[in-house]
């Protein structure tokens, strides 16, 4: 079994760099008085949005697998991460100009 270190290397990586974003986002934020009740509604708006979007993907994949389209396990699982993490970022931008 051949183990990719540099994979590996850049899962932890990515992990480590969301955490400290998020650590330093929310630090940042907390200090600008913007963790209010706004920032709350909108993030959970934002969230619920982006789970939609992703169920939507889930059955598009679905469908593709019922047609006999060929699919892998990392590909699928890593335009589901992007779509979910993506719509969830625009859902925010979305709800900061609408609200």
């Amino acid at each position: 079994m051949d183990f990719n270190w540099w994979a590996f290397l850049g899962i932890i990586l990515g992990i480590t760099g969301g955490l400290a974003g998020l650590w330093g986002g929310r630090r940042a934020a907390a200090k600008q008085r913007g963790l209010d009740e706004r920032f709350t509604l909108i993030r959970t708006k934002a969230r619920a949005t982006s789970w939609f979007y992703t169920l939507f993907g889930l059955y598009v994949f679905f469908f593709l697998l019922l047609f006999g389209v060929k699919l892998s396990v990392a590909p699928i699982l890593g335009i589901l991460l992007l779509l979910h993490l993506g719509s969830w970022a625009i859902s925010v931008f979305y709800y900061e100009a609408k609200l």
